[in-house]
């Protein structure tokens, strides 16, 4: 098992020593509600000039961003739901989206930023994972594995306990 698991972790390293320390990342923050009637009530406040972060605040139901004034940080490619991540990296910085539906419900997005920035130990790690589990899942399907459970017939289903084990432990 030990062996088995210090080939994974060099061929892992061997497989993922070209991927970059740094990624596209945007900056952005939003208001989710659960309508798309009450996005365009927010979309209609903002063009109305009230601020994004006390609208965030009154209104988002992401708990989490929503008392940060909507803040959701800076984010790269592949941890935001789909949607969201298409609007947020297409839009222009400081414009604020049409609402953008996701399964949490409809968002109002504000890009804040958008930049290469350098990625932190644990997505890189994450990503290092992603890259490796992705290589051998390909590896798999092209060795075209074939299983083989004659194991069966040398090995019993139900296990037979010799009596003289039966006999030390009292039955």
């Amino acid at each position: 098992i030990v062996r088995a698991e210090i080939l994974r972790t060099k061929l892992m390293g061997e497989f993922t020593k070209d991927l970059p320390r740094e990624e596209e990342q945007v900056w952005a923050r939003h208001i989710l509600v659960e309508s798309e009637e009450e996005a365009q009530d927010v979309l209609t406040r903002l063009e109305a000039d009230e601020d994004f972060a006390t609208l965030a605040m009154e209104l988002s139901t992401d708990t989490g961003s929503g008392a940060n004034g909507g803040d959701l940080g800076w984010f790269g490619v592949g941890q935001m739901v789909p949607s969201f991540e298409a609007a947020a990296f297409g839009m222009e910085i400081g414009e604020i989206s049409q609402p953008v539906q996701s399964d949490f419900g409809w968002h109002i997005i504000q890009k804040l930023g958008h930049e290469t920035r350098p990625i932190d130990d644990a997505t890189y790690n994450q990503k290092q994972q992603t890259v490796f589990n992705e290589w051998l899942a390909t590896q798999r399907e092209a060795a075209n594995i074939q299983t083989d459970d004659t194991w069966r017939e040398v090995y019993p289903e139900t296990p037979v306990i010799p009596p003289e084990a039966l006999a030390l432990i009292g039955q």
